[in-house]
């Protein structure tokens, strides 16, 4: 796995993950809970689907992006001073050779990170190009 972003907002979780072949995957437990209402709340989701497949190019540039970002550098959690009622929490994961990392963003877009929003930008632009192509 090259990058995952799940989102939680509410109770629902979804997870977007790049693959170091340049697949793209998508679950939702919403898209879950409709589709197999009696699967176990533990078991894995089983509704991932093949959103895309990023050219090798787009690839290439979203593996740059990630090494560029600073996300490598950033601090395990950021999260605001004072509650927000609105705003999602986003964990990003990231490989690149030998180097991994996680980061958990509360409340964003409020809570900006911007190495984190650096790799998100990356990640929509290849999405982007690679539906467009």
């Amino acid at each position: 796995m090259l990058l995952e972003q799940r989102v939680e907002r509410g109770g629902r979780h979804s997870v977007r993950r790049v693959l170091a072949n340049g697949e793209v995957w998508f679950c939702s437990s919403f898209e879950r809970r409709l589709g197999d209402r009696a699967s176990p709340v533990g078991a894995e989701w089983s509704c991932w689907r093949h959103e895309s497949t990023l050219p090798r190019d787009e690839l290439v540039a979203l593996q740059d992006a990630i090494a560029a970002s600073g996300f490598f550098d950033c601090a395990p959690e950021y999260r605001r001073r004072r509650p927000a009622s609105y705003g999602i929490d986003e964990i990003w994961s990231a490989h690149l050779g030998v180097r991994e990392h996680t980061v958990a963003v509360r409340a964003r877009p409020i809570t900006d990170v911007p190495a984190v929003s650096s790799v998100a930008d990356a990640l929509l632009d290849a999405l982007a190009d690679a539906a467009h192509g």
